[in-house]
């Protein structure tokens, strides 16, 4: 008898994928990130709950002590995580969700992300500065930049962050504070996910579908489907994109936009996320469901 969790997948139209598990917090859910090499889910609910999975679905460890977290980021080979809390807070913290250590700034923080290694960290301020830390809690860099980042994701092959700000602007920068190049366009975004070699950087554009650039920020294409994408997240080649949009609907595509699958999914989703593989990517739904999708049979 096939789980009634899994029911919304049967209406979507392509190729179908299975439900490989579901997890469900225990309170609406707020954040959300994927580990690409071990596979690992960190997940955080309304209630202070911070969620390790493993690529199963199977629960690792819980955390209740981070307070009012908000965004989260688990770096690719599971070695560290790092959350935004209370508006102006950051703190990193290791596999067993234990804080190692924490930063109160005196501004709003808008976004974090961590290297593949979980070496260097990185915070965007409201007040439009970045700032680069390394693991054991020491600035290594700082740049401002034109509109303050909403977005922040380093690059795995480059020694590079690319971040965008919701109202039309992307920018890349070295791990010194250089700029390497920044680009203006004329759609407000929901998110951003860079391919493994940096060459594609897909951004849920909203109404403008998602917007394509290349590895020196230049456009390198839209893709156009129905609906309004929201979130977003691709493989490590750049061959598979999930995105979620604001009418409640998923999408699993390929690199030139075609449909493998879509539906309409339950409630509002918070983030998605994509294995390195384009073989089966993660739903994280408002509700505190989340779910993983599995195309590897259909491959």
């Amino acid at each position: 008898m096939m789980d009634e969790r899994a029911a919304w997948l049967t209406q979507g139209k392509g190729t179908t994928p299975g439900l490989r598990w579901s997890f469900s917090t225990e309170a609406p859910l707020l954040a959300l990130d994927l580990a690409r090499e071990t596979g690992e889910i960190l997940a955080a609910d309304v209630s202070g709950g911070l969620y390790l999975l493993d690529r199963q679905g199977q629960f690792l460890h819980l955390n209740r002590g981070i307070k009012d977290v908000q965004l989260v980021h688990w770096s690719d080979r599971g070695k560290l995580g790092a959350a935004i809390y209370s508006d102006n807070n950051i703190c990193c913290f290791d596999r067993d969700l234990n804080v190692l250590w924490a930063i109160s700034f005196s501004v709003e923080c808008l976004a974090i992300t961590m290297d593949a290694y979980g070496d260097y960290l990185a915070v965007s301020l409201a007040s439009g500065k970045t700032i680069l830390i390394d693991s054991q809690k020491k600035k290594v860099a700082s740049f401002e930049t034109m509109r303050p980042l909403s977005y922040l994701e380093f690059q795995v092959t480059e020694p590079r962050l690319i971040g965008a700000a919701e109202n039309g602007f992307l920018c890349c920068y070295d791990l010194e504070g250089n700029c390497i190049w920044t680009e203006k366009h004329w759609s407000n975004c929901g998110g951003i996910s860079i391919s493994g070699d940096g060459q594609r950087l897909y951004l849920a554009g909203f109404n403008y579908g998602i917007l394509i650039f290349d590895h020196d920020g230049e456009s390198a294409g839209t893709l156009i489907f129905e609906g309004t994408p929201k979130v977003l997240a691709c493989d490590f080649s750049g061959n598979r994109i999930v995105s979620a949009t604001i009418e409640q609907e998923l999408y699993w595509l390929n690199q030139d936009g075609k449909l493998i699958w879509g539906g309409v999914i339950p409630d509002e989703a918070i983030e998605v996320a994509c294995d390195p593989f384009g073989q089966w990517c993660v739903c994280g739904l408002k509700s505190g469901l989340v779910q993983c999708l599995d195309w590897s049979d259909s491959i």
